[in-house]
């Protein structure tokens, strides 16, 4: 992410009703005492096994840090609604938290524009953010990467330049073929050996037929696939299910025109790690040399079409520059007849949900600081060409008139 300005850090995690974070043992700390220190705002999911395998290197660090006298602090950030398990992801650490429950959490993920986990994101003790991706940097270089933490250019350049040789090493090989498991499926189980595939351009999708979005986007990821293959038959997907059972993965498989893992494959593993996978369904895009060309390639799909293909970092700007032109004009706050507080226009992540329309979000939505409600922007304005005509302002504030 860009660097941004978050200013102070007391401002920026406390509330009305509280000016403390908790420790692992549930003692209040006061946020007054994260001032002139860098804090790595760390949002996780216990669920997640991305997460259960960064938390104790991001510890490892965290202890590093201290040895050498580093001035920093982890707060840990938990969107759970279950205190057993947020008891159990505090308990296990030595850091702080936002408390359980806490009204802030859904403020701070939309504001940080957080859509995967694990996320970290620093800020320094000039209330900046620091514009690294040390989340990817730790998923790469494990513990090695504490120096980074150091805020040496030269040692953070060394590091940004080790990681980025390993991500430039990924072959399509290294990634789907493991001992004697060299092949994928096309239709009625037939064996495509990985090797047939290596110069294509990739999509790995990764889907579930119990999953009511993924059968929701499958039809139009199908109509793009024979644009795409009707222009350039040097472009493949493969299929990574997530059905609990066999006869769920045929019946899913069947309506596919594409290759896939066999089912209960034991790739699909390293392949979900590898790409941080947290959500369905997720598409990941892969340069015909097999290193990864884009993440998240479904918002690339949903806003560019098949003009996003082949996926590379210049369709990546330019669905970015979408993005943000899509939204100028609208208010930053609105006061909607459809829910009791006001609401905040965030980016959003492909998980967001829409209260009014139950439909997922797409790159927007108005988000409520005090609680989990949202609503897609044609949705919170009833217009969709999302301007302010029909509003009053009051301040900062727009409301539907």
């Amino acid at each position: 992410m860009a660097a941004k300005e978050v200013g102070d850090i007391v401002s920026l995690l406390s509330t009305d009703e509280r000016d403390f974070l908790v420790d692992s043992n549930g003692e209040k700390v006061p946020i007054s005492d994260l001032q002139g220190k860098t804090v790595a705002l760390y949002f996780s999911y216990p669920y997640f096994r991305t997460c259960a395998e960064f938390t104790p290197v991001l510890a490892q660090i965290d202890r590093k840090l201290k040895e050498v006298g580093q001035s920093f602090e982890v707060v840990q950030v938990l969107p759970v609604d279950e205190q057993v398990s947020y008891n159990e992801a505090i308990e296990s650490t030595s850091w702080l938290a936002v408390p359980f429950n806490d009204q802030s959490v859904t403020g701070l993920l939309k504001h940080f524009g957080v859509n995967s986990f694990p996320t970290l994101v620093l800020i320094g003790s000039d209330g900046k953010t620091v514009d690294v991706n040390f989340t990817e940097l730790i998923e790469e270089l494990a513990d090695e990467a504490w120096e980074a933490f150091l805020f040496s250019q030269e040692k953070l350049d060394k590091l940004l330049e080790k990681a980025k040789a390993k991500r430039e090493a990924q072959t399509l090989e290294s990634l789907f073929v493991s001992g004697d498991l060299d092949y994928v499926i096309g239709a009625q189980g037939s064996k495509v050996p990985v090797r047939e595939l290596v110069g294509k351009t990739i999509l790995v999708y990764f889907s579930s037929l119990q999953c009511p979005p993924c059968r929701a986007f499958l039809p139009k990821l199908v109509e793009h696939y024979h644009q795409i293959r009707n222009v350039d038959s040097a472009f493949e997907i493969i299929f990574v299910s997530s059905d609990p059972d066999r006869a769920s993965f045929e019946e899913f498989f069947s309506s596919m025109p594409w290759l896939a893992l066999p089912f209960g494959d034991e790739r699909k593993k390293s392949l979900a790690r590898t790409f941080r996978i947290c959500m369905l369904p997720s598409l990941v895009a892969l340069h015909p040399s097999g290193r990864t060309l884009a993440g998240d390639a479904k918002q690339l799909l949903t806003i560019l079409g098949t003009d996003a293909y082949p996926f590379t970092e210049e369709k990546v700007t330019e669905a970015e520059r979408r993005t943000e032109e899509m939204a100028k004009g609208w208010p930053e706050k609105i006061k909607p007849d459809l829910h009791e507080h006001e609401l905040a226009l965030a980016r959003c992540s492909s998980v967001d949900y829409c209260h009014a329309c139950e439909e997922m979000g797409i790159s927007w939505l108005y988000y409520c600081t005090k609680c989990v409600y949202s609503l897609h922007p044609q949705c919170a304005l009833k217009e969709a060409e999302m301007d302010k005509e029909g509003c009053v302002c009051d301040g900062d504030v727009c409301r539907k008139i």
